[in-house]
């Protein structure tokens, strides 16, 4: 799974939530998540600012998503 697309935020998200052991999606897990993805995008990855700003798209997506569903795998 490549970094930046829909399918790698979800997975993170969901990676998040079960390391930590939550059964539902709340939000306020779903802004920490959010936050610490934001920050990895915007100051530690180093890419074109095209590429950014899909990242940016992509995880608004996958967090709407998820949303949606509100079920931790």
């Amino acid at each position: 799974m490549l970094f930046g697309t829909v399918e790698y935020f979800e997975r993170e998200i969901y990676n998040y939530l079960n390391e930590n052991q939550l059964k539902k999606i709340s939000e306020n897990s779903l802004y920490v998540i959010t936050s610490q993805l934001k920050k990895e995008i915007l100051y530690d990855f180093v890419c074109d600012e095209r590429i950014r700003l899909e990242c940016l798209e992509n995880l608004k997506y996958a967090i709407s998503m998820i949303s949606q569903s509100k079920e931790a795998i």
